[in-house]
This record gives C-alpha cells, structure tokens and sequence, in this order.
C-alpha cells in the first residue's frame, strides 16, 4: 500500500479547492452537535429523572436500550439509504424528527413517553453520528489519508464534548432537564441548514476524477496496475470469514465498556462525592481533540492493524484508573490522559479496520453492519453498569470488568488482522497492498 505523506493533505486537487474538506468539515459538524448531543449528554439526566420520576437507574437506563435497539435496526439500512440518497435531503430530514422529538420529551410525564420517543430517536441517530461521517470519509478521500480524514472528522466529538456538556449541565442546574431537552433540540436544529446546503455525496458531482489520498499512476504501476481505490470484497462474503466476526465482536465490547462510561460517568462521581464530576467527565471527552487525531495519523503511519491492538489496552487503563478514584479523585487526572487514546477506539478503528480487512468495494453495507455491533454494545453496557450499582451500591465492580474486557478487545483485534488471508486474496483482496 502507498505510504501516507503530509503533501497527500493537500486543500488542492486538480487545481482548484477539494470540495471534500468540506464535507468532511460536515463529517466534523455531526460528530461536534450530533454525537455529543446523544452520546455525552445523556448522563446528565439520570439522576434527576430518577429522583422525579421514582425509578431506579436500570429503569431508567431502558431509554438507551430502547433507543439502540431502534438504532440496531436502523443501521441495517441507513448505509444503503445514505449511499442511495442525496444526503442534502437526508440529514436534515433526521434532524427534523430528532428536534421535535427533544421537544416532546420535555413535555413527557411518564417512563413510557420517554420509551417511546427515545425509540423514535434512535432511527434517526443511526444516520446522524458515526455513520455518515464513516460514508463521507471513504468517498471523498483515499487509502493513503483516510485514517487522518478519519480522525478530523471524528475529532468532533471532543471538541463539542468541551461546548455542550458543560452548557448542558449549567442549563440542567439552573432550569431543569426539561429545559435542557428545548436547549439539545435547538442546538440540533443548527445541523438542517448546514446539511441542507453543504452536502454533496460523490466527488464526481463536483467534477472530480480522483480523490485527496488516491494512488498516483506510478504507484498503481508499482503494484502490477492493481487499483487500490473501490477494491475489496463484498458485504456477503465478509459475514463468511472469521476475521469479520472477531471484528465485530471487539466492536461490541468496545461499546459496551464506553457506553457504560458515557451514560454513567458523571452519576459516578457525584455518588463518590466529586463537586466537579461533570467537568471531570467535559475535560475527558475534550482530550479526544487530539486523541482522535492522533489514532487516525498514527494508524496511517504504522497500520490500523497496529493500532487496533494497542490503542484498546489504554481504554483499560481508562477504567482502572476510574475504580481508583473512589478512594483518591487524584487518579481522575490519569483517566483523562488515557482517555484521549481509548475514548477514540469507538468512532475510528472499527471503520478503519474495515476499510483495511476488507476493502471499500462494497464500504456502506458493511459500515452499516458494523455500526450494528456498536449498537449492540450499547444496549448493554448502560443496563450492565446501572444494574451493578443497583446491587453493590457503587459502579467499582463494573469499572474492573470493563478494564479486564479491554484486553480481550485487543486479542480479537489482532486476530480480524492475521486470519483469512488465503480466503482474501483468492477472492482478489489482499489487505496488505
């Protein structure tokens, strides 16, 4: 494979500006509002929800599963529907339905309402985050910068997690969670124009024959004229080999650890008596400014495969360091260090290793699929963490499993990297080229 190179990012191709920095600066806009607002807003509302409502945590963490088990289903056809459609008219469209639904949450007065409308989200989230930024990515650049177009874009998250959560959590402290849910839709609502305006779904629409990161013709003839853009297997033929199944079930774990962070976090520190949870849990999530690029530049330089193997073990030390601090917050400052290498697994190596296992021939089918494991994750993780503390009284126990699941995540990655090679290249993919 050709090797990254600095002057690969060029604002150029052609001769004129590359349309797709700005959609990967879209990339960037779904990672900052989108994902921030679903993903790391969410442990905001436990405890006060509980307290009004009268439920425990594990009920009330029903919400999540409901809205990823929807999410679940949505992901085995928002690639397709992305691919298919203008994404112009399909972002904002899932923007629409998510403000309103913020705005009838704030209205709801029972378990069930809240079920039903996070149900209703969860659809629409499966098109909002991870996803669209993943389809945008590996259209618009090529192998040689995709893991550092990947991170930028990814990098969102941290930067929004800065903005949001801590603007939330003053807006929660001063007028209620239900104002807040008014407060999340409004900063949705940002997303339609933007969308609306900006997005455009192939380089060719803008006339463009190649991407920023494509081979050149040199390096092309270096590889026996093999072309190294749109190469790969199918969706089919994927679910066939182990290697996707190791993938898939790291992808899972992975979410079940973080999502139990996410959605836990701060409910964990305010139960540890920390007077800063939230902005504890705000410095973590900005971290991944430069962690997500970092794992992105790094994985281009030395192989995702590479990566995929050692950025999981800080994704451990994460939760080591999390348990630790119910005796000392001072290790709080060593879970936001190792966080911004760990935090970044779940949005960057899962589509990358993709792209590296098994090429993007057929990349939004299998981005679908793969989101699905995150899903599946997610579902998980919130109940298994709440149901712990439920039971222990404390989240402790919990923070230990996840650390030791982490080193299982790193051997199932290694082994989605080495295994089926043979199988690979005699349906015409070798992910080493």
């Amino acid at each position: 494979m050709a090797k990254f190179n600095v002057k690969d990012l060029s604002p150029k191709m052609d001769g004129r500006f590359y349309y797709g920095w700005v959609m990967l600066f879209m990339g960037f806009i779904c990672m900052f509002i989108a994902y921030v607002i679903k993903a790391n807003c969410t442990s905001l509302f436990y405890t006060p929800i509980c307290e009004e409502f009268g439920v425990s945590r594990t009920v009330y963490a029903q919400t999540n599963t409901t809205m990823t088990v929807c999410m679940l289903i949505g992901s085995a056809y928002i690639g397709k529907i992305m691919t298919k459609y203008k994404m112009k008219y399909v972002l904002p469209a899932f923007t629409v339905v998510i403000c309103i639904t913020y705005l009838l949450m704030s209205r709801s007065n029972a378990m069930w309402q809240l079920l039903v409308l996070n149900g209703i989200q969860g659809f629409m989230w499966a098109g909002m985050t991870n996803l669209p930024v993943n389809i945008m990515v590996s259209n618009w650049f090529g192998p040689k910068v995709k893991g550092t177009a990947m991170s930028i874009g990814m990098l969102g998250s941290g930067a929004g997690a800065l903005v949001w959560v801590p603007m939330m959590e003053r807006i929660m402290s001063n007028s209620g969670w239900r104002t807040t849910y008014v407060a999340m839709a409004g900063v949705m609502a940002i997303m339609i124009p933007l969308a609306f305006f900006l997005c455009v779904n192939l380089p060719e629409e803008k006339g463009f024959k190649r991407r920023i990161g494509d081979p050149t013709q040199e390096e092309i003839d270096a590889t026996g004229g093999v072309a190294i853009t749109k190469r790969g297997i199918s969706g089919k033929e994927a679910l066939k080999l182990p290697r996707w199944w190791c993938q898939f079930l790291a992808a899972s774990i992975t979410m079940i650890c973080a999502s139990g962070f996410t959605t836990q976090a701060v409910a964990y520190f305010s139960d540890i008596g920390a007077e800063n949870g939230a902005a504890i849990y705000a410095a973590a999530l900005g971290t991944l400014i430069l962690g997500k690029f970092l794992v992105g530049a790094i994985s281009d330089i030395i192989n995702i495969k590479r990566m995929a193997v050692i950025a999981p073990l800080f994704y451990g030390a994460v939760f080591i360091f999390l348990a630790l601090c119910s005796k000392n917050m001072v290790w709080s400052n060593a879970v936001i260090v190792c966080y911004m290498i760990g935090g970044a697994i779940p949005s960057t190596v899962p589509a990358l290793l993709t792209v590296r296992n098994f090429g993007d021939k057929d990349y939004g089918l299998m981005a679908g699929w793969m989101n699905m494991a995150g899903n599946i994750g997610q579902i998980i993780g919130p109940i298994a963490a709440a149901a712990v503390f439920d039971i222990t009284g404390t989240y402790v126990m919990a923070w230990y499993v996840f650390a030791g699941l982490f080193i299982l995540v790193s051997i199932l990655y290694y082994l989605s990297g080495v295994l089926n090679k043979k199988e690979l290249k005699a349906a015409g993919y070798d992910p080493d080229l």
